[in-house]
């Protein structure tokens, strides 16, 4: 396996380190939801007043999503991990009618050259994301994220139902993954 090498910013980075990790995070979101086959539509740039950085698009509405990107924690390491909440985004979630979802993404190694690997089998990600429903959440200093509850395409189909079930619908009834 080839590491690439140390990308010196002046040669063609355009983006800072956080610039970078809030792409990625984006992106690997966007790689699950096309994976399950539901579109995704990111908040523009200073319009985020929501505290959210995007929509997953079911049938019935929309999710709303608060991505966040981070090499402070471990794939593997511990049960949780907490990321500081600003308290307007605890307001902005409590008045939201249907689900708000906070997906950590977590970059193990912290290291931008490593955050893909091309192999010969294909292209892997060193990340996985975690996610924890916000809008029924408590206020607290941080969101307690539970590393049990990982993002894959199966998540969908539970935050489909989530949604359905703002409407009266049964689980799946119509704004369901299928």
């Amino acid at each position: 396996m080839t590491i690439p090498r140390q990308l010196d910013p002046p040669d063609i980075a355009t983006l800072g380190a956080n610039g970078a990790k809030a792409r990625f995070g984006v992106a690997y979101l966007r790689s699950i939801c096309s994976q399950a086959g539901v579109g995704f539509t990111e908040t523009s740039i200073d319009e985020d007043v929501l505290a959210i950085d995007g929509k997953i698009e079911f049938a019935v509405a929309d999710a709303r999503i608060q991505v966040k990107c981070t090499g402070k924690f471990k794939i593997n390491g511990g049960q949780t991990a907490t990321w500081p909440a600003d308290s307007h985004w605890w307001s902005k979630w409590h008045g939201c009618k249907v689900p708000v979802y906070f997906v950590m993404l977590v970059l193990d190694p912290d290291d931008q050259p490593r955050w893909v690997q091309h192999v010969p089998e294909g292209t892997l990600h060193r990340a996985a994301a975690f996610w924890v429903r916000v809008d029924q959440m408590s206020e607290s200093s941080g969101i307690v994220v539970p590393k049990n509850q990982r993002l894959t395409a199966d998540t969908l189909h539970e935050w489909a139902a989530d949604v359905d079930a703002c409407f009266g619908l049964q689980a799946g009834g119509g704004g369901g993954v299928r």
